[in-house]
């Protein structure tokens, strides 16, 4: 209250009222505090220079990205990204890449660093959304005006914490020498059918039920898994599941990301999508700067160009996958008439975790 007086004195004596009220002396004590009491105030409302070209001017001041993406990128990927990067925005970056081990322990550690108010070991970690849940809960990314470096809204996920950059679609598949068309499922509970017995591979990817329940719910999910595990099913990691029925020893494999399809078509294994199936599982590869990050800039501009024409045409090619929210990419074409779902944050908070490991234990693996 004493502030808004003050500042509403120093107005009127800006504008040459209540001259009666102080004299000189005061009146300039009085303009010299409000100038105090204002400022805070004005430099809020002062545009924060979120915008590409003051991030872009950052990230040249800033010369340097600490990466840390997936072992697939290798390199050579980090490489194109950085010329990529200096092509579109003039900005040349020297990105130090660090290639995933195992992206559970690793940001478990930066979770560790950043609780202890160490500075994070990277600017930028490029996971998977389930992995992103873990920063976002600890208010471990930093914010930014995302819209303002224009990427589009729907790209825009966990309320505004990070943009989802590359999208991996997950479904059954099934051998293709080995099925006749007409033999192939249609739908998730075609899986469940008796004569698929014995036949079907399931991967240690439990996560992949704990997203179907977002939309099935707990209930029918339950079911369906307790089912599944009925069928005599074949349990092994998820290369080991594609390998087993590229070999013909399962006919099915209840879910398989479209990487390992992309791979079969490329090497011309006998491997295709059950794409009928509704709904799909689309997981997200997600980007932002850590809370703290040194190269902050650096890191807002990565994530602005992966989104790019540009650097969806990288990532699409070095990976596989582009964003099913960039418009025109691959992945945006394969999602327009699929019911996708995606993981969303209130579910991903709450009980996501626990209905993965209990899906996971009723599948044997746990």
């Amino acid at each position: 209250m004493e502030t808004g007086r003050l500042m509403g004195m120093a107005r009127s004596l800006l504008h040459g009222r209540r001259r009666d009220c102080l004299q000189a002396p005061a009146r300039a004590a009085v303009l010299l505090l409000a100038a105090f009491l204002l400022a805070p105030a004005l430099l809020a409302a002062a545009p924060a220079g979120t915008g590409l070209q003051a991030v872009s001017d950052g990230a040249r001041k800033e010369g340097t990205l600490k990466l840390y993406a997936p072992s697939t990128l290798g390199p050579r990927g980090a490489h194109l990204l950085q010329e990529g990067v200096k092509k579109k925005y003039g900005v040349d970056l020297n990105i130090a890449y660090t290639s995933s081990g195992s992206m559970t322990r690793d940001v478990a550690k930066v979770v560790t660093e950043l609780a202890a108010g160490a500075r994070p070991t990277w600017d930028i970690m490029l996971v998977t959304d389930a992995h992103y849940i873990t920063l976002v809960e600890n208010d471990f990314l930093e914010r930014a005006d995302y819209g303002a470096l224009g990427i589009d809204p729907k790209a825009i996920v966990y309320d505004g914490a990070a943009v989802a950059y590359a999208t991996q679609f997950v479904a059954p598949a099934y051998n293709t020498q080995l099925i006749k068309p007409a033999d192939v499922p249609k739908k998730w509970e075609d899986l469940l059918d008796p004569k698929w017995k014995g036949k079907i591979g399931v991967s240690t990817a439990t996560h992949h039920w704990g997203r179907l329940a977002q939309v099935w719910g707990d209930e029918k999910t339950t079911k369906y898994v307790r089912a599944l595990a009925e069928q005599k099913i074949v349990r092994a990691r998820l290369p080991e599941v594609y390998t087993r029925l590229q070999l013909g020893e399962v006919l099915i494999a209840a879910t398989m990301t479209d990487s390992h399809i992309d791979e079969a078509k490329e090497k011309g294994a006998p491997i295709g999508f059950i794409e009928a199936v509704e709904p799909i599982i689309a997981t997200h590869y997600l980007a932002a700067p850590l809370k703290g990050a040194e190269h902050k800039n650096a890191a807002l501009l990565l994530v602005a160009f992966l989104v790019s024409p540009e650097g969806q045409a990288i990532w699409g090619k070095e990976q596989g996958q582009t964003s099913m929210f960039a418009k025109g990419s691959p992945a945006y074409n394969y999602v327009q008439k699929k019911n996708a779902v995606s993981l969303e944050k209130k579910f991903a908070l709450g009980r996501f975790e626990d209905l993965t490991n209990k899906y996971g234990k009723l599948l044997g693996f746990r």
